[in-house]
């Protein structure tokens, strides 16, 4: 070949990449700091499975042909990567190869049996995936230029390679190879083209154009690979398909042990905080570099959409362009924000007071003019999440939608006051009686009346403490909830108490609407309480207190052993402390609480539970475990009103109805009352009862 052309081609191509990339990296240098990275393994780890083997993709039950589809071309690229390296090699020295990959040993033939493969696949897939977005035309799928593009620039760089190989083996078995082209012929493995049958396969489609036909082939194919290969390279940061490169650091740097990413504590103590804008995310400059790069990583895919209950019942919430708006506005700064971020570093050296002013200025000119929600995010939008996280949950980058959401409502709530008014009864009720229900604080415990239930204040030498939660305090159906739990409990003869009225919200709501401040007061009032009495082990019957006091108080100084109640019920059962009658009759189904599920991965206790009660088994709803449909109730939207499109419960009632069951269990207040509710509205309650799953334990043990 031609050294100096592919010297040419190569640093024309490479400085041109890294030009791109060079300022792509200065736009998320300019953003904000974000937590250290360690725990290295576990981050390899997801790499592997996520990244690389396409975990979220190929796992979803729904999309696994597409999925499938989508790894197969993934991986065939990364595959024909290792070849395209060497045919830069040849460009330089005639029969280079990278080391391992000769003919010396069996990688070196395992690879070129592997890449054949893999092209022939890839070009296969490649046609499949132009069927779904010409013929089938998915609904979360936007068709684009861009898509079209690297689709068939992947393809194309399969067929310049086959066409390379097919020449070649023309020239050399079949014209005698006077050009002396370099192929493998190991004795022990024998000649290359016996394992490469697909490029083989093309050779001998234009074996009848002669030999100089066939160089002209070989040569052109050759230098048509390299180009593509340059062309592709800076235009894949230039558009959606930058996620080919950023998808593995972004899933590397994610948040381990999601979702419990840990909302950055505010100074109660210190005023001046408060007049200061970044509490929250307010303005575009005020992201960190990692929800940048979760920006560039977006792949536009729509799956997060497709799973939404939001936008599948007509809400205005679109992650998809959630995401390009952000972006858009992340790019449109762009000089603004490089240049801001030089001169807050110049101030940071500087002690001169007079300079320190006049960065000051210079900097807040550069902040960007639009408020993210207002101008770039319209306020509904933001308030429609009900932070279930489905999104997060099928997102193949690894995404996190969820913290930027609960970070922007922080920005409304504290410093734009501009916020749902129907929130201002449940946080006035949660600010004066410790509850969003509103209810005084002294008729917590009376629930509990006639029960011989001991107060902590009373008895603090017990080994557990059932946090009742405000619902199973306060809202009549729940406290029937509260009411089964402490039978079990005393069945199996547990030692436990309350907190009657010492107990007050764990401050969830108030948390994911934003007011960060009556969250952290609340948070602190609670782990004073509960360190006063030294509590150790609590049980929880509701997922947001459980996510809350074992995720989140730690935050602050709250360390305990928290379970959840499906979970303690689940061990008393398999330790023979309770024992079920299997009396219940009729069928039944479950519906997995998010905070319960994707926010703590408890999804096999629960039906273990319910195995043992049904004599008819469980029949498990459509969208179940990891893609279950969110009840509407998350997020503060327990205290909303839905005024847009169609209600969450009533969507996910309908699911539930579809099923032909007579019980359906629960393990949250808010998804009982929300299911509850569905059902009276669709005039199914008489026909399906709903049933929290310690009511159902309690009714049927032994």
């Amino acid at each position: 070949m031609n050294p100096l052309l592919m010297l040419s081609v190569l640093l024309i191509g490479m400085i041109s990449f890294g030009i791109i990339i060079r300022n792509k990296l200065a736009i998320l240098k300019s953003l904000g700091s974000t937590a250290s990275y360690g725990e290295i393994g576990e981050r390899l780890k997801a790499v592997f499975f996520i990244a690389i083997g396409q975990k979220k993709l190929i796992g979803r039950k729904k999309e696994r042909l597409s999925g499938i589809m989508h790894a197969l071309i993934f991986w065939g690229f990364c595959i024909l990567f290792i070849r395209s390296l060497t045919l830069m090699g040849e460009g330089f020295q005639k029969g280079f190869h990278l080391p391992l990959f000769n003919d010396s040993n069996v990688l070196g033939y395992g690879y070129i049996l592997l890449k054949d493969i893999a092209e022939g696949v890839v070009l296969c897939m490649i046609l499949f995936a132009l069927y779904r977005r010409i013929i089938v035309k998915p609904k979360r799928m936007h068709n684009s230029f861009e898509a079209y593009f690297v689709l068939l620039a992947i393809g194309f760089l399969m067929i310049t390679d086959l066409f390379y190989d097919g020449a070649r083996y023309n020239l050399i078995q079949i014209f005698g190879n006077r050009e002396n082209w370099d192929f493998f012929n190991n004795a022990d493995w024998g000649n290359e083209f016996s394992w490469t049958p697909v490029a083989v396969f093309f050779g001998k489609g234009f074996t009848g154009l002669g030999e100089a036909t066939n160089t002209t082939i070989l040569h052109v194919s050759f230098w048509l690979h390299i180009t593509c290969l340059m062309v592709l390279l800076n235009f894949l940061p230039l558009g959606k398909h930058f996620h080919v490169i950023t998808a593995l650091p972004n899933v590397f740097l994610k948040t381990l042990n999601n979702p419990h990413v840990k909302t950055q504590l505010l100074d109660l103590e210190n005023e001046a905080a408060w007049e200061d804008e970044s509490l929250g995310l307010n303005h575009i400059h005020q992201l960190n570099w990692k929800q940048g790069l979760d920006l560039y990583t977006c792949t536009e895919c729509g799956r997060c959409k497709d799973v939404c209950p939001t936008y599948l019942t007509d809400k205005p919430l679109n992650l998809k362009d959630f995401n390009d708006s952000l972006k858009a506005e992340l790019f449109r700064t762009a000089p603004s924000l490089v240049l801001r971020k030089r001169l807050v570093n110049q101030l940071t050296q500087t002690k001169d007071e007079d300079a320190k002013a006049e960065l000051n200025e210079k900097i807040l000119a550069l902040n960007s003019d639009k408020q993210l929600v207002g101008d770039i995010i319209k306020p509904e939008t933001l308030w429609a999440c009900t932070t279930c996280r489905a999104c997060e949950e099928v997102c193949p980058v690894t995404i996190e939608h969820v913290p930027r959401i609960n970070a922007m409502r922080q920005g409304q709530t504290l410093m734009a006051e501009s916020y749902p008014k129907e929130l201002n009864p449940a946080l006035k009720g949660l600010e004066r009686n410790g509850n969003p229900w509103g209810i005084g604080y002294d008729k917590r415990g009376d629930w509990a009346e006639g029960l011989n239930i001991q107060t902590l204040a009373e008895n603090a030498e017990v080994e557990y403490l059932f946090w009742v939660g405000c619902a199973g305090s306060f809202d009549d159906r729940s406290k029937k909830v509260s009411v089964s739990m402490v039978k079990i409990l005393q069945k199996a003869g547990i030692s436990f108490a309350i907190l009657g009225k010492e107990e007050k919200c764990t401050g969830d709501f108030a948390r994911r609407t934003g007011n960060e401040m009556m969250y952290q007061m609340m948070a602190q009032e609670n782990i004073e309480t509960l360190n006063n009495y030294k509590v150790k082990k609590i049980i929880a019957a509701c997922p947001h207190c459980y996510n809350t006091l074992q995720h989140e108080y730690p935050q602050m100084g709250g360390n305990y052993e928290v379970i959840h109640h499906t979970d303690f019920i689940d061990q008393l059962i398999k330790s023979g402390k309770i024992t079920l009658n299997k009396s219940f009759e009729g069928s039944l189904t479950y519906h997995d609480p998010c905070f319960l599920g994707r926010y703590n991965s408890i999804y096999d206790q629960p039906r273990s539970i319910l195995q043992g009660l049904s004599k008819q088994g469980l029949k498990e709803l459509d969208r179940n475990g990891e893609e279950s449909f969110c009840c509407g109730a998350g997020g503060g939207r327990m205290w909303m009103e839905e005024t847009i499109g169609k209600r969450i419960n009533l969507e996910r009632s309908e699911e539930i109805a579809g099923k032909q069951v007579t019980t359906v269990a629960v393990a949250c207040p808010f998804c009982l009352t929300m299911v509850e509710d569905g059902m009276k509205e669709l005039n199914k309650d008489e026909e399906i009862m709903t049933q929290d799953i310690c009511e159902l334990v309690a009714k049927n043990m032994a």
